[in-house]
């Protein structure tokens, strides 16, 4: 991640620009989000997370205001949010990226919460499910 300054609003504003949606959402607090909860799932267990199907996550600005795409070296990147008061941006290409997060389910509250693990390969995040399982 680098940090540069844009014109926001009329002023100058530090920004985080990812090199990936990984990097993104390994800072941010989208591995520890909850999913719904199903009767009989296993203690720990792994989904899909894409930016593009994650209702939380906000891609809308004001064009006449706010810089909603920014180009670096010839790569573009798309001014993205998950409700932190840090703007970020990551390289629009990576939009479409699939993640996978490992959820513990606690079966007395009937509750599935990201453990904050987050992973690139659906065999990385299933090899440290199995273990977390085995704990």
């Amino acid at each position: 991640m680098i940090n540069i300054n844009i014109l926001l609003y009329g002023k100058v504003k530090q920004v985080d620009v990812h090199e990936s949606m990984f990097e993104y959402v390994k800072g941010s607090d989208i591995p520890y989000c909850e999913t719904n909860y199903i009767e009989g799932q296993p203690d720990y267990f792994v989904e899909e997370w894409q930016s593009v199907l994650d209702n939380d996550l906000y891609y809308e600005y004001d064009a006449m205001k706010e810089a909603g795409e920014i180009e670096i070296d010839g790569q573009k990147y798309i001014r993205i949010n998950r409700g932190e008061t840090q703007i970020n941006y990551v390289p629009a290409d990576s939009l479409i990226e699939t993640l996978y997060i490992i959820y513990h389910c606690d079966h007395d509250l009937r509750k599935c919460t990201g453990t904050g693990e987050i992973f690139q390969t659906e065999e990385e995040a299933e090899k440290r499910a199995s273990e977390l399982k085995g704990k």
